[in-house]
């Protein structure tokens, strides 16, 4: 008799275990009902991932060996993972960030239940499974995916992801490259796109002001806006301007020096894209237009709902949003927040702009899958300079201190 435990199958028959050691197969691809979701009936049994066992800060991070993730749902594809990235949600995911609105789309009921868990949201690599629901990739086909904050993510050796949260990824990238730009494009995408309903088509000439240009957000908004055909401006710190201009912003603003003239100076905008948050809404929101947007990626709703709970917490982000929207609503516009959503046409579209040549990498640092944790120093202790990668597969040599060790001692 078989037995299903939470994630597991225990096979009682102890001539079913020494079969499944002679021939190397996970026990749950035996399994009729599992088998039936996927295209393959062999899997790696074991690999390594770097996860977190308990919230906390960079120790938190461990290196463990892990089952290979299981194909349960028809639409789920697993992807060997060739190359991911640090995002700043994955340091404040790493510290509980989220977890209890994240926990209900997981169908966690006990907090706690989720760990461990792997981080990472960006993926680019290439599919060795699918399940029998998926019809437009192929095992064996290169892909970049964008992860969705409740699934377990990239930092590991393999992810499964949903079809619908990847795209065949640019011929012209490597892997590293292509990691890079995934939950970055998809998080301008859910803003841009789905919230303040720009569109390629009518953005020509729209006047657009990008809030904090230097980051992995912000270099994409950048380049994504300049595809489109819109003015844009931009603000960054001094001593990232040389960074910055690479990407062709049509002004940039120190915002050290008393902004708020300034814009006001170079607006009105159409949009206001903010990647930054804190003070920026003081000094960035007089600059509105009439019918313009200001949409912020920064929101305390998922903090909210963390300190306070579902209903106390979607209350008081409620009134929070509430009392933007009537602030930005004296100047004429809309205020609204977004949050990233993984999008195969999303991912689709940024992949013919890549190969274009209007959209590139932006890969500051490239770090080895061993040393994760130095990755995310890199990140956390750092101003941001676009992206910093991890190579998971080893398609490149990254020369940087071996700290792993450290962190796993």
């Amino acid at each position: 008799m078989n037995h299903i435990i939470g994630r597991c199958i225990v096979f009682s028959g102890t001539n079913v275990m020494r079969q499944f050691s002679k021939a190397n197969l996970s026990p749950l691809f035996l399994h009729d009902g599992l088998r039936a979701l996927s295209t393959s009936t062999n899997s790696a049994r074991k690999m390594l991932a770097w996860q977190v066992e308990s919230y906390g800060g960079p120790d938190s991070v461990k290196l463990v060996e892990t089952p290979v993730p299981i194909i349960k749902k028809p639409n789920q594809v697993l992807i060997e993972v060739y190359a991911t990235s640090i995002n700043p949600l994955d340091i404040r995911m790493r510290g509980g960030y989220g977890a209890a609105l994240m926990n209900r789309a997981r169908g966690v009921t006990t907090a706690g239940d989720e760990l461990p868990l792997t981080l990472g949201r960006d993926c680019s690599g290439v599919i060795v499974d699918k399940g029998q629901g998926v019809k437009n990739f192929e095992v064996g086909e290169e892909v970049w995916a964008a992860i969705a904050g409740p699934d377990q993510g990239a930092h590991a050796k393999y992810a499964l992801v949903n079809s619908n949260a990847l795209s065949p990824k640019p011929k012209n990238l490597s892997h590293t490259e292509a990691a890079s730009i995934p939950y970055v494009a998809i998080t301008t995408w859910s803003g841009i796109y789905a919230v303040a309903k720009f569109r390629p088509e009518t953005a020509p000439d729209k006047r657009v002001l990008i809030l904090g240009g230097s980051g992995g957000v912000g270099t994409f908004a950048i380049q994504l806006m300049k595809a489109w055909g819109c003015h844009v401006t931009t603000t960054c710190s001094a001593a990232a301007m040389d960074f910055v201009a690479t990407f062709n912003p049509d002004n940039m603003v120190d915002y050290n020096k008393n902004p708020a003239s300034e814009l006001q100076r170079l607006g009105p905008f159409d949009l206001i894209f903010d990647t930054v948050g804190g003070d920026t809404e003081s000094y960035a929101m007089p600059s509105l237009g009439k019918r313009s947007h200001y949409i912020t990626l920064i929101t305390p709703f998922l903090r909210m709902i963390d300190e306070q709970g579902a209903l106390r917490g979607s209350l008081s982000a409620s009134w929070a949003l509430f009392s933007k929207a009537r602030q930005a609503n004296n100047y004429g516009g809309k205020y609204r927040w977004s949050f990233a959503t993984p999008n195969t046409y999303a991912l689709s579209e940024v992949a013919k702009l890549a190969e274009e040549g209007l959209i590139k990498p932006t890969v500051e640092r490239v770090f080895p899958f061993e040393d994760m944790p130095a990755a995310f120093a890199n990140v956390e202790t750092r101003s941001a300079r676009g992206k910093t990668v991890v190579n998971v597969k080893g398609e490149v040599e990254a020369e940087v201190p071996k700290t792993a060790d450290f962190y796993m001692s």
